[in-house]
């Protein structure tokens, strides 16, 4: 699965020589460390002087890279949206999303789930995402979510064609609620001591009750 960690381009001595890294570098260091300030502060209210605070550089420094707050916000919200999306791609298309499509559905299920505790940072900022119907995040979410589904419909579509599946529902229909039931589930998980393999065990189930898995 890819973690925040594959996306880090190395980075030494930030603080005593921000002048080394390249421009390329600085970018990438500047929206790495803006994701904990992110998760920390919340969407609507980390600025430019925190990812500054946290990357060791002048405030002016992070307006060169991120000229407006706008522009930081989405690049955090892209870099959040090309995780989740990346991680239902290693899923869904490979072959066996067409041989098996209710395991490919579950283990996905199960990476998802795992998140929280792999990447809890980029889970934090997508549950925020999610629950801000602002006109600044709304439009951008939605346009994430149709992706998501875009990649996880064919395969429902395939276990209801082969038979795996039985429902009266459309591959989007159960889709769409099955990336409803993501949000409350990723909340759950951040529970004091969560109880994650009755959780895991109630997704399945779960899934196996909508989906109609034989």
């Amino acid at each position: 699965m890819k973690t925040l960690n594959d996306n880090k381009i190395e980075i030494t001595n930030t603080k005593k020589s921000p002048k080394r890294l390249s421009p390329e570098q600085r970018k990438q260091q500047l929206l790495l460390d803006a994701i904990p300030v992110f998760a920390n502060r919340g969407i609507g209210r980390a600025a430019h002087a925190d990812v500054a605070q946290k990357s060791g550089v002048s405030v002016a420094t992070a307006f060169n890279y991120f000229n407006t707050r706008e522009e930081l916000v989405d690049a955090v919200l892209d870099y959040v949206a090309a995780y989740y999306i990346d991680l239902a791609k290693s899923f869904h298309h490979k072959e066996e999303a067409v041989d098996n499509p209710a395991r490919v559905l579950q283990d996905h299920a199960v990476a998802f789930i795992g998140c929280a505790h792999s990447e809890p940072d980029l889970v934090k900022i997508w549950l925020e995402w999610g629950a801000s119907v602002r006109d600044d995040c709304w439009p951008k979410y939605l346009r994430f979510q149709e992706e998501v589904l875009d990649i996880i419909e064919p395969t429902i579509a395939n276990g209801l064609q082969n038979g795996h599946m039985q429902s009266q529902l459309t591959a989007r229909e159960l889709a769409q609620i099955l990336f409803g039931q993501a949000h409350p589930i990723s909340l759950a998980s951040f529970a004091p001591n969560p109880p994650t393999q009755n959780m895991m065990r109630f997704v399945q189930l779960g899934m196996q009750a909508l989906l109609g898995i034989k």
